[in-house]
């Protein structure tokens, strides 16, 4: 909703509160862009497992999942290694500070977009739901995920230095 205010008039508009927060973990299917996303107290190495328990559930036919990562400590973890062991998922890591190269990067931006900026919700329940909704019924935003969500990257190779 946009509204304009006359200069030198006041117009109070509601706000939430920063204090509580969702941590989703997530990731998005690259072809047909389907999410799944999962809500955790928080986001470590054994929620972490439970997402990737969560995606090979999703596609039992797969004799190999790949999981383009970043670098996040959990991913890294002991714990995680060790459940990939028996897996069928195979990470594919990043360079570091590289979050244009992150698909899901970019599926947080366009949920924060659509779902977060700029909008007030009553209450802690309210907003949370409405994220959740959002990452469970991604495809009804298909059309312009596939201009977001595209593989299509430009190497430039341009070094810059401080002159």
């Amino acid at each position: 909703e946009t509204a304009w205010i006359l200069q030198g008039e006041e117009k109070e508009i509601p706000t939430n509160t920063g204090r509580k927060r969702i941590n989703v973990n997530g990731a998005v299917e690259i072809e047909n862009f389907d999410t799944i996303a999962r809500e955790d107290e928080r986001i470590n190495a054994q929620s972490t497992i439970e997402l990737l328990k969560q995606i090979e559930e999703a596609y039992p036919a797969a004799p190999s999942i790949y999981i383009i990562a970043d670098n996040a400590r959990y991913y890294r973890a002991q714990i995680v290694s060790e459940f990939l062991k028996t897996s069928r998922i195979q990470f594919k890591f990043l360079p570091p500070y590289s979050p244009n190269l992150n698909l899901i990067e970019r599926l947080w931006k366009f949920l924060k977009k659509k779902v977060i900026n700029n909008c007030y919700y009553e209450s802690y329940d309210i907003f949370r739901k409405t994220v959740m909704e959002f990452l469970e019924n991604t495809a009804i935003h298909r059309d312009e995920l596939a201009t977001l969500l595209t593989e299509n990257f430009q190497i430039t190779g341009t070094q810059f230095s401080k002159t």
